[in-house]
C-alpha cells in the first residue's frame, strides 16, 4: 500500500471576481489555509472517500456509473475524467481548516488536493494546466457548477497569479513576496449560486449594468497587475474599494460585507472588497502594517477576521 499526505490551499480574488464566467482575466492568491488530504492504495478496485468535516463516507467500485451527491461528489467526478488512468482502488479522507461555504473555494481545494495525491500515488505526470483543467470539468461540466476556472488554476499555481480563463486558460504568478490582507468572513448563509446564475443569464441577455460592471472590473484587473507588481499599496487598495463598487451595483454585496468593508478601511486598510461570487461569504482587506487593527474592526462588526498569508509550493 502507497500512502500520500499533503494540504491544498485556498483562495482569496484579488480582482476579477465573476468575469471569468465571461473568460476574462482574474487576478487570484492562495492562501495559507487548507485542505488536508490523506490518500493511498488498495489492494481491491474499491474507491471509498471519506469527509471527516461531514462525518461522510462514500464506497463504490471504480469504473462505476458516476453519482455526484453529497460533500465528496467533486472527488468523484475528478477519478471519472481521469479514467483508466486510475488503475486501482483508492481512500481518500479529507479535512479542511478552510472555512467551507464562504467563498475560499474549498471545493476547487477539495477537487484540486485530491487530484494532487492520485497524481503522486499513481505517478500521472499531470501538469498544472491539466491538472486545473481537470478540476475545472469535474465542478463545472460534471456536478454541473456555475464556476469560472479562477479558482482551479489559483489553487493549482499557488502564490499570487494572473489567470486568463479562456479555452483552456493558463496562469502566470506574479513577483510578489508578501500580501498583506486581512480576510473577514461575514458568517452569512451565501447565496453564491443565485448571484452567479443571475449575473450570468444577464450578461448572455445583453444587459447594460452588467456589461459595463464586466468592463470595468476587467479595467481594473490589468491595472491591478501594474498596481501589485510595482507595490504600489494606495492604487492596490483603491482598485479593491472601486471593485467592491461594481459589485454591489449588480447586487452581489450584502449589507454585512459592506459594513466589513467600511469598519477596516476606517481601521487603515488601503480598501476592502468581498471575494468571489457574492452573496455573502468572506471579504477581504488589504492593509499592510495595520492588519491586527483592521482584524479588530472586523470582530467588532460581527464577522471573523483571517490574518492570511500567501501559500507558495516549495520547488
Amino acid at each position: 500500500m502507497r500512502e500520500v499526505v499533503l494540504k491544498a490551499p485556498g483562495r482569496i480574488s484579488l480582482f476579477g471576481d465573476k468575469i471569468d464566467i465571461a473568460q476574462k482575466p482574474v487576478i487570484a492568491a492562495a492562501i495559507d489555509m487548507y485542505m488536508h488530504v490523506r490518500a493511498n492504495t488498495r489492494d481491491d478496485r474499491q474507491v471509498v472517500l471519506r469527509s471527516e468535516d461531514f462525518e461522510s463516507v462514500e464506497q463504490y467500485h471504480l469504473g462505476a456509473p458516476p453519482e455526484y451527491s453529497g460533500p465528496m461528489k467533486y472527488v468523484r467526478a475528478a477519478i471519472h475524467l481521469l479514467g483508466e488512468r486510475v488503475p486501482g482502488g483508492v481512500e481518500i479522507s479529507v479535512r479542511s481548516d478552510i472555512p467551507i461555504g464562504a467563498g475560499l473555494s474549498t471545493s476547487a481545494a477539495l477537487t484540486v488536493g485530491s487530484l494532487q495525491a492520485l497524481d503522486q500515488l499513481f505517478g500521472l505526470g499531470l501538469g498544472k494546466d491539466e491538472m486545473a483543467e481537470i478540476a475545472y470539468f469535474a465542478e463545472h461540466d460534471e456536478c454541473e457548477i456555475s464556476c469560472g476556472r479562477m479558482d482551479q488554476y489559483a489553487i493549482v499555481y499557488g502564490g499570487v497569479t494572473f489567470i486568463t480563463t479562456g479555452e483552456p486558460g493558463s496562469a502566470e504568478i506574479l513577483p510578489i513576496d508578501e500580501l498583506p490582507v486581512v480576510v473577514g468572513d461575514s458568517n452569512e448563509p451565501r447565496q453564491a449560486d443565485e448571484v452567479l446564475s443571475r449575473t450570468r443569464a444577464a450578461l448572455l441577455a445583453g444587459d447594460a449594468v452588467v456589461l459595463d460592471v464586466f468592463e470595468k472590473l476587467y479595467e481594473y484587473t490589468l491595472a491591478g497587475r501594474e498596481a501589485l507588481t510595482r507595490g504600489d499599496d494606495a492604487r492596490i487598495g483603491e482598485l479593491m474599494t472601486l471593485s467592491q463598487i461594481q459589485e454591489k451595483r449588480i447586487g452581489a454585496s450584502t449589507a454585512k460585507i459592506e459594513r466589513l468593508c467600511q469598519a477596516a478601511c476606517e481601521a487603515g486598510a488601503y480598501g476592502a472588497k468581498q471575494i468571489g461570487a457574492g452573496g455573502g461569504g468572506c471579504m477581504v482587506a488589504y492593509c499592510p502594517g495595520r492588519q491586527d487593527e483592521v482584524a479588530r474592526a472586523i470582530d467588532s462588526e460581527g464577522g471573523i477576521p483571517y490574518i492570511c498569508n500567501i501559500h507558495y509550493y516549495s520547488e
